[in-house]
């Protein structure tokens, strides 16, 4: 895809010269204009383009805020790339006033002791992210996105139509680019095609792509800071990017068992007379020593779903059993707590789902209708979509299967006030105790429903820290205590983009939606005995999360560290902001990131971000581990 034109507005000459010479000797097509009025003229005649605007250029000027909502014209909101399409407008600052007042959709710089080379080289990374669809981040130092927004194939082939060189780092590894080809990966303990077949696994969650010199010596295991590129190591992937996207498909075809699994060696006749593969003889010596399905897959160099194809050939002779470590109880969740799949599946968390209907349209959540999809219909669909909580049949099969095996259950779920999910799950569990033991059942047989009064990542952090005490096989009893006490201690704030939604969803007035749309009103909601409420407003996007981070200063002691969530509305450049500004100002000492599901974001609509904190006490840290 070829650049777009480069409308380079800057009253001051030398600088003007300066940039217009960087920007064109890295192949870019350039207007240089001094004057502005000249350039407002210009502009009405592009449909695509990047306008970078000097700040200075507004000087004297009546009414600085028309003239740059004319400029940035068709422009999206900051955080949503699109591939190409529109003008993208970023104003290059000598002062944070100068940000002051900028649409939503304007990128800013300070360019405040960068030289013209380093401006150069962030304005290519706006170039870049309009090539492949991922926005810049705030400081325009790296490009941010989603993997549900933007697929990983989608992305490596992007990136090497591109020709970049960087890297890509992900919640599970990372992956090096040198002129467009993948020359390395990490994922874990995993190296090279390995770690790549792992990583292409992940369908959500976010990504960064970060640039680099291919001269440089790669670190890839260490994340970069901001402004710091990172090199790219040499190459330990020699397979072109059609081999690597083949490779992908073949280790999604299945789904891997789950890795906490212990393997067991069953010495039956059939393991003295068996021809046993080179492979499935290093499972069996792994499986000797007590090893867990992750370690023997972290152990071979092999890719994981050739490992898996040929330990269950194993089980199938009956020669390899896999045991789940037993755990107090078995944590239970539904769909609005926003976990991302990888991540509930590490901490053994069974997340049962709602159903969203668009008229006659009707999809599991996460299952069948996926974020990414779900904002895309939500914008296009005229009708506004129904949320419908799992049947007590959903839940039944849930509860069944670990009283079963002896195992307590606790199930956690979103606010009885919200929707009626905690009252199915009820329904469910009192169905399941009144019936007598099964065969092989042991007790007591206990199952546990909390309503958490939360939703989102609120609800996802105490999923998540109730899976930590079940894996230190704290009682149910005291799990569900503490669950309890910690609940109305999670904090959750949304920022929301337009009132639109809230008006479809019957939650506030057209007029008053229309108006606030006009005055370019923010909405903060929070969270407030398990109903979303209003907490204040703010006028203009770029003021919402400062004051976000003021709101939590009066809610949490900045002293002492705080489990974090931050989840956001198909809006991944906003929640990288939104991390950045938690880090800066909390210690944090672990936080998930994830794409807010359609219970929260029929209402709150695209664009909307949130943030979830929780600060345990010392005795509470201990004991809650890293998540």
């Amino acid at each position: 895809m070829a650049r777009p034109t480069v409308l380079l507005i800057e009253p001051r000459a030398e600088r003007l010269r300066e940039l217009s010479h960087q920007l064109t000797a890295e192949g870019c097509e350039v207007v240089p204009l001094a004057d502005l009025a000249k350039a407002q003229r210009f502009v009405a005649g592009l449909e695509s383009a990047v306008i970078v605007l000097a700040a200075a250029a507004l000087a004297g000027n009546a009414d600085p805020g028309t003239v740059l909502e004319g400029l940035a014209g068709m422009a999206g909101m900051a955080g949503a790339a699109s591939r190409g399409n529109g003008r993208s407008l970023v104003v290059l600052g000598d002062r944070p006033a100068d940000e002051e007042d900028l649409p939503d959709s304007a990128a800013f710089l300070a360019v405040g002791g960068l030289d013209a080379l380093e401006v150069t080289r962030r304005l290519l990374l706006v170039l870049l992210g309009r090539q492949i669809g991922v926005a810049p981040d705030a400081r325009l130092a790296s490009l941010v996105g989603d993997l549900e927004v933007t697929p990983l194939i989608e992305l490596l082939r992007a990136l090497s139509d591109a020709g970049a060189n960087g890297r890509i780092e992900l919640r599970g590894g990372t992956l090096s680019f040198d002129r467009g080809a993948v020359v390395a990966a990490t994922a874990g303990p995993a190296r090279g095609l390995k770690a790549f077949c792992r990583l292409s696994r992940l369908h959500e969650g976010p990504l960064r792509f970060v640039p680099g010199n291919p001269s440089q010596p790669s670190q890839p295991s260490q994340p970069s800071q901001p402004g710091q590129p990172p090199g790219v190591s040499t190459s330990e992937i020699v397979e072109d990017l059609h081999s690597l996207i083949h490779a992908a498909i073949e280790e999604s075809l299945g789904e891997l068992p789950d890795p906490r699994g212990k393997l067991e060696i069953d010495l039956k006749p059939a393991f003295f007379t068996t021809a046993f593969t080179p492979m499935q003889q290093q499972i069996l010596s792994l499986a000797q020593r007590g090893t867990t399905l992750q370690q023997v897959l972290d152990s071979l160099p092999d890719r994981d779903g050739e490992i898996v194809h040929e330990l269950l050939r194993l089980e199938d002779l009956g020669l390899v059993v896999r045991r789940i470590p037993a755990a107090a109880a078995q944590i239970v969740t539904d769909s609005t707590s926003d976990l991302p799949p990888d991540v509930a599946r590490a901490h053994g968390i069974v997340v049962v789902p709602l159903t969203v209907a668009f008229g006659k349209e009707i999809f599991k959540d996460r299952i069948d209708l996926h974020p990414g999809r779900f904002y895309t219909l939500l914008t296009e669909r005229k009708e506004h979509p129904a949320s419908s909580p799992p049947s007590r049949d959903d839940f039944a099969p849930r509860y069944r299967e670990p009283l079963l095996h002896g195992n307590e259950v606790i199930s956690l779920h979103i606010s009885a006030k919200l929707s009626k999910t905690f009252e199915n799950a009820g329904a469910a569990a009192a169905s399941e105790l009144a019936e007598p033991p099964r065969p092989g059942e042991t007790p007591p047989r206990r199952v546990t429903v909390i309503d958490t009064g939360q939703v989102s990542l609120g609800l996802g952090l105490l999923a998540l820290i109730a899976a930590r005490l079940a894996a230190r096989n704290e009682p149910g009893e005291r799990i569900t205590r503490r669950l309890r006490e910690m609940a109305p201690r999670v904090h959750t704030l949304f920022v929301v983009d337009t009132l639109e939604f809230l008006a479809r969803g019957g939650r506030i007035g057209k007029a008053r939606a229309l108006l606030g749309g006009l005055l370019r009103i923010k909405p903060i909601l929070g969270v407030t005995d398990g109903e979303i409420v209003p907490i204040d407003r703010v006028r203009g996007g770029r003021g919402v999360q400062p004051r976000l981070i003021e709101l939590l200063h009066q809610r949490v002691d900045r002293q002492r560290p705080l489990l974090a969530g931050v989840c956001h509305a198909n809006a991944p450049a906003w929640a990288d902001n939104l991390e950045r500004l938690l880090r800066e100002h909390f210690q944090i000492i672990d936080l998930i990131q994830a794409e807010v599901g359609p219970v929260v974001g029929a209402n709150v609509g695209p664009g909307a971000v949130g943030v979830m904190l929780f600060q345990p006490t010392e005795e509470e840290a201990r004991w809650i581990g890293p998540l």
